[in-house]
């Protein structure tokens, strides 16, 4: 077979399916495609080492996203017991509008009527601060993290020698050898 004599020589992972195509009647190949082939055998790496991580993996089971958790609901409780408190200010008086809005003079009526409305607005907009200040919370905590395992995945990926770790989400399949998530637990797990 023609492919033979470059399966001899190592070359057949370098050489480009198109040059097999213009291999003439005689079996050879054009001058011109040889030199590219000998100047991508002797780039070829000898072998890449390369390791996967699952980040979404990582980050839900480490440690620190516990702590992270921990530390904004104690942060954000008192806003939202305030928002709590503010809401059922605004339903009493949205049930006492309700109730005797039709017994009530027209100005009481007004005066009620504008004080929901403001009350309605103020509600909004502490809810709408708060998620902003909450997600803005969350947000820098979430990039602290990744950048402790950013971190670690470099460390490890120095330590054993890796020429490329990639994202779990991208790879299709990984074998468990090259998985590196649960090293990264680990280390996590000890910071």
């Amino acid at each position: 077979m023609k492919l033979r004599r470059y399966l001899a020589l190592g070359l057949l992972i370098s050489l480009p399916f198109s040059a097999f195509a213009l291999e003439s009647a005689s079996g050879q190949l054009p001058a011109n495609v040889m030199p590219d082939v000998i100047a991508a055998a002797v780039a070829a790496p000898a072998a890449l080492k390369i390791g996967v991580i699952d980040v979404r993996t990582t980050i839900q089971k480490s440690p620190q996203l516990n702590a992270i958790n921990t530390q904004l609901a104690k942060a954000f409780k008192p806003r939202e017991l305030k928002i709590d408190s503010f809401q059922a200010g605004l339903k009493a008086d949205e049930d006492e509008m309700q109730k005797n809005g039709s017994v009530m003079t027209e100005s009481d009526r007004n005066t009620l009527r504008d004080k929901i409305i403001t009350e309605r607005a103020n509600l909004q907009a502490m809810i709408t601060s708060f998620q902003q200040d909450l997600d803005s919370a969350q947000n820098t905590a979430m990039q602290k993290l990744l950048g402790q395992v950013a971190l670690i995945v470099n460390d490890i990926a120095k330590k054993d020698h890796f020429d490329m770790i990639l994202q779990g989400d991208n790879v299709p399949f990984v074998v468990d050898r090259l998985n590196i998530t649960t090293q990264v637990l680990q280390a996590l797990a000890k910071k």
